[in-house]
């Protein structure tokens, strides 16, 4: 019952990682949906509370249920048990989550990230850190992985930039912006008719360069990473949408939740891999 509500939340609520998840070895797919399931809980945390206390209140309850997860004592709650079955058996390593706990406070604090390496190591702590913890559940290379999810995790804020925006987030460099001679606040008042491509073009382009590097690695192409390899293809796709837009976020095509069209996707693309290239 419960692996299965971890694997729901995921597929409801992360599909993208979800899918590429299902290319996993079956023995390793249990933990990750637990892994994906905890990282959701831990990450909507600024969505779900009404001031920033009681999101350090809920992120606390996440600590301590790792805590009695590392323990062997897991809270009776639909992720926490799973989570401590992926720690015992499926090489989950707690520390990743720990981590991710520490940076997401920064989504309960009103202030922008200083710099483009501010959003970096948001962006390296959190979708880094997520898909690093990936890659050791499926004994595969790490460091590759995390280059690969902060590369993720800047143009998945680039994209939802708008959105963000709109409910109070600050998810723009503010010295990226004030080159522009914008603000969040200048950018919420006028929504898409503000031009963000200029403040946004370094971030997919930093994107770029971490997904380069990764494609670099020895062990990018080796069978263990595939799963995180269609991440890394997906992610160069999202770049692609944001550039074929002149890195304006306002002028993408409404998100459409992947559906077939990416199953098929996936599909080609595992059979390429398969055939070496």
């Amino acid at each position: 019952m419960f692996l299965t509500a971890c694997a729901a939340i995921a597929r409801e609520h992360d599909r993208e990682r979800y899918l590429a998840c299902l290319y996993a070895p079956d023995s390793r797919r249990d933990a990750l949906f637990a892994l994906l399931a905890a990282n959701h809980e831990i990450a909507k945390t600024a969505e779900v509370v009404s001031e920033p206390a009681i999101g350090q209140i809920r992120l606390q309850w996440w600590r301590e249920a790792l805590e009695g997860v590392e323990a062997g004592r897991p809270r009776a709650h639909e992720v926490a048990i799973p989570l401590a079955e992926a720690v015992e058996r499926g090489g989950l390593r707690p520390q990743r989550l720990y981590a991710i706990i520490e940076v997401r406070e920064a989504d309960l604090d009103e202030d922008p990230p200083a710099d483009l390496d501010a959003l970096d190591r948001y962006a390296a702590g959190t979708a880094g850190e997520l898909h690093a913890a990936m890659a050791e559940i499926l004994s595969a290379d790490p460091v590759a992985a995390s280059l690969t999810g902060t590369a993720w995790g800047l143009l998945g804020l680039m994209r939802a930039a708008p959105a963000l925006i709109a409910i109070g987030r600050r998810p723009l460099p503010d010295t990226l912006l004030q080159e522009c001679g914008l603000s969040h606040q200048k950018i919420r008042d006028f929504g898409g008719s503000i031009r963000l491509g200029d403040a946004v073009r370094p971030v997919v382009e930093r994107a770029r360069l971490h997904l380069v590097q990764a494609h670099d690695s020895v062990n990018f192409h080796a069978p263990a990473f595939r799963p995180l390899r269609l991440l890394a293809d997906r992610a160069s796709d999202h770049a692609s949408l944001l550039e074929r837009a002149d890195f304006e976020p306002f002028d993408l095509p409404p998100a459409a939740r992947p559906t077939g069209g990416l199953i098929w996707r996936h599909a080609v693309r595992m059979m390429r891999y398969r055939l070496g290239f």
